[in-house]
């Protein structure tokens, strides 16, 4: 939610100042090939993700949708970024109008990554949980409060910025309102901090489920799943690390206007890392949730449970059986003594029985 593009843009001017005074600033030119490179990398996991997840039909619906929508939205994020990078480059818009259409941006990114960080915490957690018998609602429950808490308040830190963003702050106002909106600028930096170290927490027992998961499991461990889940757990710690040094950074060289080139060198690292970490937490999540491991595993499970049921039912039938033979022998072996069912029988043929006995004891 920090104005990644330093909320510097060229001047008023004519439209040839496009090609003479554009992308001057080095932090523009930086964003440019950010927004150039990894617009080719996410439109590339999309079509990779609506082969795996939507032609087979692999993974659950709902982790499905959550990467589809965290990587469509990623791809429009990048589009909108650049074109309006572009825009205001080539001076068609001015900085005002920048500001506010990167808030589109802003509310679409808080939906992406809350959706990525779903389909993690909670939905492939469970899944892998499920394959290990690991009570998977426990999880589900836990990550998924976790998941929902750090979506809103990051909501409710991107509302913050909008306010920042939309008020007309200038040299003129008068201190009490420049006091008042430094006020929401500290604000909103406590509350999209707390919501990174949330966000970090809830990678690191992510991570931590996903390699206990795969530890208890033999199928887990003998299959394809045993490079990807590290690798998704590693993914996971560090986007929310980067998230969270990308806010701190963010604040101080946006906000605070730190002028150290290390501090500025450093804030683009950071900005890079975060966008790759999320570029490969999405891609190592994609290759978890549609792998055949999973798949096989599921599909074993429920050709187990007819199985179980057929042998449990199995045990009466195959001791009833000598039972039944046994009782169907007493006739032959030991006729007198099924007396209580034979006495119609024997008044009716007096030569089968010519003597009777007084009484049945």
């Amino acid at each position: 939610m920090a104005p990644r593009r330093g909320g510097h843009f060229g001047g008023g001017g004519s439209s040839s100042a496009c090609s003479s005074n554009a992308f001057a600033l080095t932090s523009n030119r930086i964003y440019l090939g950010y927004f150039i490179a990894f617009l080719l990398v996410d439109a590339v996991l999309l079509s990779m993700a609506s082969r795996r997840l939507f032609k087979p039909k692999r993974g659950g619906p709902l982790v499905r949708w959550l990467l589809m929508l965290s990587i469509i939205l990623s791809v429009f994020i990048h589009g909108w970024d650049l074109l309006f990078l572009v825009l205001g480059e080539c001076n068609i818009t001015d900085v005002d109008l920048i500001v506010k259409l990167s808030l589109v941006s802003g509310f679409l990114g808080v939906i992406a990554t809350s959706s990525l960080v779903g389909a993690v915490m909670v939905s492939i957690c469970k899944r892998l949980h499920q394959v290990a018998n690991m009570s998977p609602r426990v999880i589900a429950i836990i990550h998924g409060l976790w998941a929902a808490g750090f979506a809103f308040i990051y909501f409710v830190a991107a509302c913050l910025f909008a306010v920042i963003a939309t008020r007309e702050i200038d040299f003129s106002s008068s201190s009490r309102r420049r006091r008042g909106w430094a006020g929401l600028v500290v604000g909103w930096n406590g509350v999209m901090t707390f919501a990174a170290v949330v966000l970090l927490l809830g990678m690191l027992s992510t991570a931590f489920n996903l390699i206990s998961s795969m530890s208890r499991c033999k199928a887990l461990k003998t299959s394809s799943l045993r490079r990807d889940i590290p690798f998704l757990a590693l993914s996971s710690v560090c986007f929310g690390a980067s998230f969270l040094a990308h806010q701190i950074l963010a604040y101080r060289v946006s906000w605070k206007a730190v002028s150290s080139f290390d501090l500025r060198d450093g804030y683009y690292a950071v900005v890079f890392l975060s966008l790759f970490f999320y570029s490969s937490t999405f891609l190592f999540a994609l290759l978890v949730a549609t792998s055949p491991a999973l798949t096989d595993n599921e599909l074993q499970n429920v050709a187990q449970d007819p199985n179980q049921q057929q042998t449990n039912y199995a045990y009466p039938i195959q001791s009833q059986t000598p039972l039944m033979q046994q009782y169907s022998q007493q006739p032959y072996t030991s006729a007198p003594q099924t007396q209580p069912y034979q006495p119609p029988h024997q008044l009716y043929d007096p030569h089968h029985n010519p003597a009777p006995t007084p009484s049945y004891t």
